[in-house]
């Protein structure tokens, strides 16, 4: 009974407190091992320079028949999300069956424009933290979870892919609300991870002109989610979009279900969509 109440405290602050998670990323450091030699990636330096100087930069756009597939295997998923009215306002539709080369948010997840982005910002050494379809539904009454102005804590240093499967043209479509990198340094920091108000981001920013990623569906953004405070999900229409999402080599958290579970299946996968790739480097990104 002990063991679990430690074990419980223990895991509430590891998920509250930024301290536990930077001491636990520590110990991680210290234990890693050598990386396998990395590939070698062809991903645009301007965007790179634009990733790491503002934290946000556009991806390329998908190509017309891949997302035709994407929305024809996850649209029909995503009509079939019931609302909730607690938790967060939006739910995964992409299965541990669906990790393979045949998949084509699989496929985009392993293209050059996305795996090469993620290997130019961390230099090589860093892992697969999700691979997700989510689709926001309409919620009503006190903003949740996403909704409000937070960072992600998965690690120190992140990259999102969030790529729009549907259009997402105003407020209504629930967009990709951000501040970038340089303005979001200027939220004091706590030992406790933020959510905050709209206003109270904008008094600690001195204004509340925020800045919104509006697309067609195929659009995206190649984002830095522990950089940029951020907000999303506030949807009075369904919004459904591919998020990737990096980490270091030595993140706060652990990958992400399903992908954890079918890690060893998705490194097989892998090498068939990216054969270029030597088997160690895709052994090494998905853990596997």
């Amino acid at each position: 009974m002990a063991t679990a109440i430690l074990k419980d405290t223990y895991g509430f602050l590891r998920w509250r407190l930024v301290p536990v998670r930077m001491l636990g990323k520590l110990k991680k450091t210290l234990a890693r091992p050598a990386r396998p030699p990395r590939a070698e990636t062809r991903f645009d330096r301007d965007k790179l320079a634009r990733i790491e100087n503002d934290g946000i930069a556009p991806a390329t756009p998908i190509a017309p028949p891949l997302l035709d597939e994407i929305r024809e295997k996850y649209m029909p998923r995503a009509a079939q999300v019931v609302p909730r009215t607690a938790g967060h306002p939006f739910e995964n539709v992409m299965r541990a069956e669906d990790f393979t080369a045949d998949d084509p948010v699989f496929r985009l997840a392993f293209s050059e424009e996305v795996l090469g982005a993620a290997d130019a910002y961390f230099d090589g050494h860093f892992l697969f933290d999700s691979i997700q379809v989510l689709h926001s539904f309409p919620t009503e009454g006190k903003l949740r979870a996403s909704q409000m102005w937070h960072k992600d804590y998965g690690d120190n240093k992140s990259l999102h892919l969030v790529m729009y499967v549907n259009d997402v043209e105003d407020d209504a479509d629930g967009p990709f609300v951000y501040i970038d990198r340089q303005r979001s340094k200027s939220v004091a920091r706590r030992p406790i991870i933020r959510r905050l108000s709209d206003d109270d981001i904008a008094g600690e920013i001195g204004g509340s002109d925020f800045q919104r990623f509006f697309g067609k569906a195929g659009e995206g953004v190649l984002v830095d989610p522990s950089a940029c405070y951020h907000y999303g999900s506030r949807c009075r229409n369904g919004r459904t979009a591919v998020f990737v999402t990096f980490n270091t080599a030595t993140p706060y958290e652990p990958m992400q279900e399903p992908l954890k579970s079918a890690r060893r299946q998705a490194a097989e996968e892998a090498r068939k969509v990216r054969p270029d790739l030597p088997c160690e480097y895709i052994d090494a990104i998905l853990e596997a």
